[in-house]
């Protein structure tokens, strides 16, 4: 019989307003009524300037999403409340829906230069006018956020939405709502790499997001084209934006002591290898790195047979060995929990070939843990790595978007600092 040991991790601090030490809380969602957002004093902005469209007919919808926005909707308090900065809001209304229509009021948003985001309101017998909204919206440089008319008309669910809503939009226009208090000085370039099937069943790669250690997303970093699930052509393009994220990293950052990229899959025989060394050889630099394998689809399950609901808590890393644990993300808090089931864990593991000191394992999961709680997608969003999560969100919006759109949207530069796959 196999005994294992196992550690209960504390939850980390999160850090609000960026101008004051001491701005820290557990919760992020008091963090942010107490000391506004991260980036408050250098968003650079004085206000948010915000464009819905909406089908005509669903005038009442549309109200409810200005209203709840700009007023709040109790107990969320509301955008300005909530960000410590105003919406500027110019509506555009749609005499039918469809798809030549959409393109063309988005043209027109595009020729104003002064929008920061674009919020769509979709009934849902029109709901493949998302893909035209989102190909063309991001293909201008506006972020956006789709909403449903039927998520707008769930009166019970309707002051969560709008918290939700608005804490995406911060993001997507560029904000930092809060990052994780950093519990050390080391500079570290993190990167995640995921990916998503489209409808021939092809894998896309999902290139990716920049972090610093201390969770803060710096700007996405992707390389156009798209890449297929290729020998060579994952190589070569992951090599290119190793080099790439690197510069963009050092220009922002300083020269990083270490790159660590957490991956969706196993490092393949030779691949990630040889990306990183062929990187780290163009760029004439010695600095150690980490192949970081995130597999949130592990057949293994932990326990607590000492409570009732036999849930471990959140927080639980259990060691396989010196360079592989299981970490539950989704446990109890509070001796709650907000699902129901079995929770799944995180295996991660870290590739032999890293040439980062295998002692650094515990700290690299600890790293991990962190991450969970800087997902921007919602305050109740699933507890999985930013990483992870977001690289597999821009994965999944190319296919959606298309693949020939990709070089469009990556080329205009406008969405590079700003997390507008939320």
């Amino acid at each position: 019989m196999n005994f294992f040991t196992g550690t209960l991790l504390n939850p980390p601090k999160l850090r609000f307003n960026y101008s004051s030490a001491s701005a820290q809380n557990f919760d992020a969602r008091r963090g942010l009524k107490l000391y506004g957002p991260y980036d408050s004093a250098i968003l650079g902005k004085d206000r948010v300037s915000v464009t819905i469209i909406f089908p005509s007919q669903h005038q009442q919808e549309k109200d409810v999403l200005i209203k709840g926005l700009m007023n709040g909707h109790h107990p969320f308090e509301g955008f300005q409340k909530l960000f410590r900065i105003p919406l500027y809001i110019v509506e555009v209304a749609l005499l039918t829906e469809n798809e030549r229509e959409v393109q063309q009021k988005v043209r027109d948003l595009a020729s104003r230069g002064d929008v920061d985001l674009a919020l769509v309101i979709v009934s849902s017998q029109y709901e493949s006018i998302y893909q035209t909204a989102k190909r063309e919206l991001l293909g201008n440089g506006i972020p956006n956020q789709v909403v449903t008319v039927g998520t707008l008309q769930n009166r019970e669910q309707i002051p969560w939405v709008l918290e939700n809503i608005a804490l995406s939009c911060y993001a997507k226009i560029g904000g930092t709502p809060w990052v994780v208090a950093s519990e050390d000085n080391r500079r570290e370039l993190v990167i995640g790499i995921s990916r998503a099937q489209d409808r021939s069943k092809e894998f896309v790669v999902g290139f990716v997001t920049l972090f610093t250690q201390d969770g803060d997303f710096l700007l996405l970093h992707s390389s156009a084209p798209v890449l297929k699930w290729k020998e060579e052509e994952y190589v070569k393009g992951l090599t290119n934006l190793l080099v790439d994220a690197y510069a963009e990293y050092s220009r922002i950052k300083g020269r990083p002591d270490a790159i660590i990229l957490h991956l969706c899959k196993r490092p393949g025989r030779f691949r990630e290898v040889e990306a990183v060394q062929k990187a780290i050889q163009q760029l004439s630099i010695d600095v150690p790195y980490a192949l970081v394998h995130l597999n949130d689809d592990s057949n293994l399950r932990l326990f607590d047979a000492s409570h009732p609901s036999y849930v471990p808590q959140t927080g639980l890393q259990v060691d396989l060995s010196n360079r592989e644990a299981l970490l539950l993300l989704g446990g109890r808090r509070d001796d709650g929990r907000s699902s129901r089931g079995v929770p799944r864990v995180l295996h991660i593991s870290m590739d032999k070939r890293s040439t980062m000191p295998i002692d650094q394992f515990p700290r690299l999961v600890r790293q991990i843990y962190n991450s969970a709680r800087v997902n921007w997608r919602g305050f109740n969003a699933r507890a999985v790595p930013v990483t992870l999560n977001y690289s597999y969100l821009i994965a999944r919006l190319i296919v959606e978007i298309g693949a020939n759109n990709w070089n469009q949207v990556i080329s205009n530069g406008k969405l590079r600092d700003k997390a507008w796959f939320l």
